[in-house]
């Protein structure tokens, strides 16, 4: 597998500013915000902390959709081959684009609160009696989208956690097994990815020769002394004058190496 750090690094701080700013911005923004005496400070002080929060945001979110486009693409055959990519992937896609619309959603809502200048307000997504209607109702989609935008991000980290675990051996083996067609409802959802790189090493073994180290090389050859067929031993024969029909004795032979001694 092709390591792409620089979509892994896109992809991953993306995501993590994406969520941790919206979180912050609902949870420290708007609640401080809205500590304020002033009715018509609270609006202003929350629209002008979102309003240079927005193109941080929107560079998070770029760089991310950067990053998962790529990391889509270079893993591609594995979403078409691995069974369950193919959903978790599906289900990012559409949690991103999710995501996409709330935080465009969320900047024109905080344009149109810019616009409408230190209008008094109960809380930095509250109306109060005060509040001109039109204000009211930003205020009341900006309570809604102040929780969906952390919300969305948090599943997007989510999934790809999910998918990051889709990654491990242990998951990629079965995973393109169950996918194969004809295989799929076969093959046993337990099966542990080493008994299939076992059977893989196995049909490797097999396809060299099944032969082993040891079995590569030749065996020594041990020569025996020849012994008369009359059953008398080799000091006798070696008494013999050689000639036609004499026996002539081998040297002896070491019974743990099987070679020679040297003369």
């Amino acid at each position: 597998m092709t390591a792409h750090p620089v979509l892994h690094i896109l992809h991953d701080v993306g995501a993590a500013a994406w969520f941790g700013g919206s979180l912050m911005g609902a949870t420290g923004l708007n609640g401080a915000a809205a500590q304020l005496d002033d009715p018509r400070e609270r609006a202003r002080a929350s629209t002008a902390g979102w309003s240079r929060w927005a193109p941080v945001n929107g560079a998070a979110v770029i760089a991310h959709t950067v990053g998962a486009a790529g990391l889509l693409r270079t893993e591609l055959p594995r979403v078409k081959a691995q069974k369950g990519v193919r959903q978790s992937s599906a289900i990012k896609t559409a949690v991103t684009a999710a995501g996409l619309g709330v935080s465009a959603w969320s900047a024109v809502l905080n344009r149109k609160m810019a616009a409408a200048g230190p209008v008094p307000i109960q809380g930095s997504t509250e109306a109060s009696a005060a509040t001109p209607p039109d204000v009211a109702k930003t205020l009341k989609q900006l309570k809604t989208v102040q929780w969906l935008n952390p919300l969305l991000a948090g599943a997007i980290v989510g999934v790809t956690s999910w998918q990051e675990e889709q990654m491990r051996a242990s998951q990629v083996v079965p995973g393109v097994l169950q996918g194969l067609p004809g295989l799929a409802g076969r093959l046993p959802k337990g099966v542990p990815a080493a008994a299939l790189l076992g059977l893989g090493a196995l049909a490797l073994r097999r396809r060299s020769g099944g032969r082993s180290n040891v079995e590569a090389y030749p065996q020594p050859v041990v020569r025996h002394p020849q012994v008369p067929a009359d059953g008398a031993s080799s000091a006798t024969s070696s008494s013999s004058t050689v000639g036609a029909g004499s026996v002539t004795p081998m040297p002896p032979v070491s019974s743990e190496s099987g070679v020679y001694p040297n003369n």
